[in-house]
């Protein structure tokens, strides 16, 4: 008994974040209930529109990655007390210099498919150094100065797909990319594309650089105690600038990776929200390209079986955007969820003798 509560101590965060996601569904599951609904049944469609045949796990991979690739730029530069809100804005801006460069060169595959990620990276990274530059030599509040840099991102990018790029069709969009720009799609009659592997490098060499390299310590100390970490003779404001740079790069890349795989053009307002979602999915994995896998096939399931579940229970679609809520909220309170979790893991006895030896 005195080993499982030393274990469960010692994975505190990993067992909150679990507390606070089933919590968050048990609170819908009450919404279902006194809407009349049951929830069994919904949660059950919920589960086979995410997961119950190839073609919808593979449409719910396909949401994941960008949103994994958005939350790991999200955790580089909050490892560095660096709180980059603007991925949205960074990630339309490396999408649409991804589809220029794909439309507008004809390249070898081996070169114009690097080149073109490449490109969306390098959008998304000298945008963040905007808010980068404001932080660290004006004080600026990088969460106000990210947050309104999306709306520049976000009308430069309309005004480039209707006024430079114009073609017809519904929605405003650039020409398509050429066939050496593309991904290869891994399950044909799928959206799942060959940017899965890029999303997979990214978590392993993002979690590699944080843990295992000096320049990794250095940004992880930037964010634990910035006085310290001078102190110690490490550059402050030079890892805040880098970890701003590596999160716009990440983002564009998510960008980037979803011109290559899915749309093959940038389309107006084509992101269902994937940079704002990943800041939810970064919380919810504890900030730990590990634990953000989890998170964020959990919100790319969100996205593919909220269709089913909304079809066949007949539970309006906007459903999913009440579940974000539900999940960011309970993951808000992990401070209080966490407290009391304490309190059953290590009993009252034990809680009521801490209290008063402090």
């Amino acid at each position: 008994m005195e080993k499982t509560r030393k274990f469960l101590e010692r994975n505190q965060a990993v067992f909150t974040s679990i507390l606070a996601v089933i919590l968050a569904f048990m609170m819908v599951g009450l919404l279902l209930l006194s809407s009349g609904r049951n929830p069994v049944d919904a949660f059950g469609y919920f589960i086979g529109g995410a997961f119950g045949n190839i073609y919808n796990f593979a449409d719910t991979i396909s949401r994941v990655i960008p949103l994994l690739i958005a939350a790991i730029a999200f955790i580089i530069g909050a490892k560095s007390s660096v709180f980059n809100v603007g991925i949205e804005g960074q990630l339309l801006l490396g999408a649409l210099a991804s589809a220029v460069i794909g439309f507008g060169l004809d390249l070898p595959k081996a070169i114009h498919l690097p080149l073109m990620l490449l490109a969306g990276m390098l959008a998304g990274g000298l945008y963040a150094l905007i808010p980068a530059w404001l932080k660290v030599y004006r004080k600026v509040n990088e969460i106000l100065s990210t947050i309104m840099l999306n709306y520049p991102a976000f009308f430069f990018t309309h005004y480039v797909v209707l006024n430079v790029t114009p073609r017809e069709g519904v929605i405003p969009a650039t020409p398509f990319i050429k066939e050496s720009a593309k991904f290869i799609n891994i399950f044909p009659g799928t959206r799942l594309h060959a940017g899965v592997i890029v999303t997979i490098l990214v978590v392993i060499l993002a979690y590699f650089f944080l843990q295992k390299t000096s320049l990794g310590y250095e940004m992880r100390a930037v964010g634990l105690n910035q006085e310290a970490a001078r102190f110690h003779g490490i550059p402050v404001e030079k890892r805040m600038m880098l970890a701003f740079f590596m999160s716009g790069c990440l983002a564009g890349l998510a960008g980037a990776v979803e011109v290559a795989g899915i749309h093959y053009r940038y389309q107006d307002q084509f992101s269902p929200g994937y940079g704002y979602d990943s800041i939810t999915v970064a919380m919810v994995g504890l900030l730990n390209p590990i634990g953000a896998i989890f998170s964020a096939t959990l919100f790319g399931a969100l996205k593919t079986g909220i269709i089913d579940m909304a079809v066949f229970a007949e539970i309006p679609r906007q459903l999913v955007t009440l579940i974000n809520g539900i999940v960011v909220l309970f993951v808000s309170a992990k401070s209080l969820i966490q407290s009391k979790f304490l309190q059953v893991v290590k009993g009252k006895k034990t809680d009521a003798l801490e209290k008063e030896t402090a």
